[in-house]
């Protein structure tokens, strides 16, 4: 399957499980009670940032209204790192799909597991990590969630340092997946808010 095939399969993948853009709300704007966690998805191989910042409420919603078999987990998580690949890629311009599905595809990453239910009810008090590092061993990407008991926004040090450690747990649990002489350390180079809604292309 060629890469056009697999973003477009991945596109679709997402916009079945419908709109995201009730999910977020714009972080430049948003004031006190509106707001929920941030979905913070952390790219090691760039140093890519994107926030998500989430309505109060939205994720738990959303965990409570989708049925998704763990089949449909793995290909969600699948999709959201073809599109993640494409979004970070983009110099002209992120196209919808990719932005909508990149929103849906990191919100059930985060909603479909054990420590979003966990801490689902202390709402913005804990933010939520998505770390993306690439499997040497397989040469794919790996999406790792974690909550995280931090106020947002987080610094950009607090941020490398979290990250950093989550990174080190991965190759802890998982020695495989990562080259033995590269150092192991996560550093932001760029923050982006990705908003809900996206201007027309």
């Amino acid at each position: 399957m060629t890469d056009s095939n697999k973003l477009n399969d991945a596109r679709i993948l997402l916009a079945g499980y419908g709109d995201a853009a009730w999910l977020l709300t714009d972080a430049r704007t948003v004031s006190g009670q509106a707001a929920g966690p941030v979905i913070y998805i952390c790219d090691v191989s760039s140093g890519r940032v994107l926030l998500l910042q989430t309505n109060s409420g939205a994720l738990q919603q959303l965990s409570e209204q989708a049925d998704v078999s763990e089949a449909a987990y793995t290909q969600i998580r699948a999709a959201l790192n073809v599109l993640l690949g494409d979004l970070l890629r983009s110099i002209t311009g992120i196209h919808p799909d990719t932005r909508r599905g990149v929103i849906l595809g990191a919100a059930f990453c985060i909603t479909e597991t054990r420590g979003f239910h966990i801490t689902k009810h202390h709402d913005a008090n804990v933010q939520y990590l998505l770390l993306r590092y690439v499997d040497v061993s397989r040469n794919l990407f790996v999406l790792t969630p974690m909550p995280v008991f931090k106020a947002h926004p987080i610094t950009a040090t607090d941020l490398n340092a979290t990250a950093t450690h989550v990174l080190l747990s991965e190759q802890l649990n998982f020695p495989e997946r990562f080259a033995n002489d590269k150092p192991l350390a996560f550093k932001e180079t760029r923050r982006n808010v990705l908003a809900g809604i996206s201007p027309p292309m």
